[in-house]
């Protein structure tokens, strides 16, 4: 009989797994900059590669060398020349100069090390996948003396899109790290005309009474079948009204502090790791395949519980007897409601003990039942206690923590800490997706403590 051929089959790599594998293999094609980037302290460099078929795959970071540093970094994978040359005309680089590979690499590692001088964390696309487009840093590459700040100091220039929430955190911020009185900010005023389009929804109820308010939100609430075409919006609008009348800034200010504190911990999603798969480091060889295979898992759960059981037989026979498994059936009950699934946490926390995702599912299920919901926003329940010794988490992780919190939120009538809890999740550096799912939870929470608020 004829043996069976064999050969290598190929996996197709993602283009963020390409770019953080191969990029760096690919020959510069060019590197461009905006020409007043030394006057103006913002750069915004390209860096595009060229591939044996022709073809370009580019990266683009806006560098605030004042201040920020990375602030934004975003790739386009193997596109046509044409395409390239459209984006470069179409860029907010008026007509971009050339520069060589090591004065971009200086520029960038130099905007990125003195933000974190200041506690300023690079975009989180730039810590998952474009920094990969770069080099090592390494003494390989020619060291360039880059000048960063104004006269000696940080000068923040708030962006178009900065808030007063994201302008306070980052004085806030500078004041902790720099200094009263050691940096420099100006506030921009270039968006006054949206400024003003949210001001006027805000203040939609300005004009009316608490009383009135209140008596809208109820008789809203109370209506009996599906509500009228804009009724929905209406009731979140009200409520969000009630809400600011009710909540105080200086509490909120100081809560916001606290939890900007406790979420201080980068969140990449690089790689699966031992931890969040609950082994100690190096105790197990689990290859790559198998943890893609748990986020494929957890993934599938969102959308098919039944498939998602079918997957994890096969995982549980890769890696048997692991805590990621046991954490894998719980999401599963969670998901389908399941009248075994209290009893199976607690089982599964005690089996555990250590491991920190089934942890923070054993914490939602005891604040829920908790006639002191206060106590789980302590110190023993904060990140760095419930993760102990991690320098990272993974997106899930980090949600999950997160809806252990909002849990605790949202049985206290406290809307202060509730709105300072949401201003610092919406900094999380979280895939939209998963943001989206949070915004409905916010909402629900926020409308929660309002009706208790308003019928106690």
């Amino acid at each position: 009989m004829a043996k069976k051929k064999t050969g290598k089959v190929m996996q197709m790599l993602s283009p963020e797994n390409y770019i953080r594998t191969k990029a760096r293999a690919l020959p510069i094609h060019e590197c461009l900059v905006n020409p007043e980037w030394k006057e103006g302290g913002f750069a915004n460099i390209i860096i595009a590669r060229s591939h044996t078929n022709g073809n370009i795959t580019l990266c683009i970071y806006l560098i605030d060398l004042y201040c920020l540093g990375v602030k934004d970094s975003h790739y386009m994978f193997n596109i046509s020349r044409g395409e390239y040359l459209d984006i470069i005309s179409s860029s907010q680089l008026i007509e971009p100069i050339p520069i060589s590979y090591s004065l971009a690499h200086n520029i960038i590692y130099a905007g990125l090390e003195y933000a974190e001088e200041f506690g300023f964390k690079p975009h989180k696309d730039f810590t998952s996948i474009t920094r990969f487009m770069l080099e090592e840093d390494t003494e390989d590459i020619e060291l360039i003396d880059i000048e960063c700040g104004r006269d000696g100091k940080p000068f923040y220039v708030s962006g178009p899109f900065d808030d007063e929430l994201k302008i306070n955190a980052v004085i806030k911020q500078l004041e902790k790290t720099a200094g009263v009185g050691n940096f420099d900010y100006t506030i921009s005023d270039s968006d006054d005309e949206l400024d003003q389009e949210e001001e006027d929804e805000e203040d939609e109820f300005k004009d009316n009474t608490f009383e009135e308010k209140k008596k809208l939100f109820l008789d809203i609430e109370c209506q009996k079948g599906p509500l009228k075409d804009g009724e929905g919006l209406r009731f979140i609008k009200v409520g969000n009204s009630i809400f600011e009348d009710i909540m105080d800034t200086e509490l909120f200010d100081k809560y916001f502090a606290e939890f900007n504190d406790d979420f201080d911990i980068e969140v990449t999603d690089e790689e699966i790791s031992d931890e969040v798969l609950g082994i100690l480091p190096g105790s197990a060889i689990i290859n790559d395949e198998t943890r893609n295979f748990f986020l494929k898992i957890y993934n599938e759960i969102g959308e098919d519980t039944h498939s998602a059981r079918k997957l994890l037989g096969k995982f549980k026979k890769q890696a048997p007897d692991i805590p990621a498994s046991s954490f894998l059936e719980l999401v599963i009950l969670q998901k389908e409601d399941s009248s075994m699934y209290t009893a199976k946490v607690r089982e599964y926390a005690n089996k555990f003990p250590d491991y920190s995702l089934i942890r923070t599912l054993l914490l939602r299920e005891l604040v829920s039942s908790s006639l002191t919901p206060a106590k789980y926003l302590d110190q023993a329940y904060s990140l760095h206690s419930l993760f102990q010794g991690r320098t990272e988490l993974h997106p899930m992780e980090m949600i999950h923590y997160a809806l252990f919190n909002l849990a605790a939120l949202t049985q206290l009538e406290d809307p202060s800490r509730l709105e300072a809890f949401i201003c610092a999740c919406e900094k999380l550096e979280l895939q939209d997706e998963d943001l989206d799912i949070f915004d409905s939870l916010f909402q629900f929470a926020k409308i929660h403590l309002i009706h208790n608020y308003l019928t106690r």
